[in-house]
C-alpha cells in the first residue's frame, strides 16, 4: 500500500502498548543520502491554546512502526525521544573546539 504524506498526516499514531494516542504526523525525517525515511515526528501539543507554549515534540523512529493502517498507525516503541535541535537557517556546522 502507497501512502503520501497528507494521507499519513491524517491518521492517528497509536502506542500499542499503552493504547494512548500520540498525536498525528506532522513531519519526517529522511537521510538524503539513502532515500530512506528514519523518524516521523509528532509535534507537542499547544497549552492553553497555544498561549503558554506546547509540550516537547516526539520522534518515533522508523523501525518502531508495526503497521500503517487505514485510520491509524501503530507503534511499537516504548521510548519517544525529542528529534535533534534544528539549526536556524544559514547556520553552519561547525564544531566547536574543546576547551581544557
Amino acid at each position: 500500500m502507497l501512502c503520501s504524506l497528507s494521507e499519513l498526516r491524517r491518521k492517528e499514531i497509536v502506542d500499542t502498548k499503552t493504547g494512548e494516542i500520540l498525536g498525528r504526523a506532522d513531519d519526517i525525517r529522511f537521510d538524503s543520502e539513502t532515500s530512506g525515511v528514519e523518524s516521523v515526528i509528532i509535534y507537542g501539543r499547544p497549552k492553553l491554546f497555544g498561549f503558554l507554549g506546547r509540550d516537547g515534540d516526539l520522534s518515533v523512529k522508523f523501525e518502531d512502526i508495526s503497521l500503517i493502517g487505514k485510520d491509524a498507525v501503530l507503534v511499537t516503541s516504548a521510548q519517544y525521544l525529542p528529534p535533534p535541535e534544528r539549526k536556524p537557517f544559514g547556520e553552519k556546522n561547525v564544531k566547536k573546539p574543546a576547551e581544557d
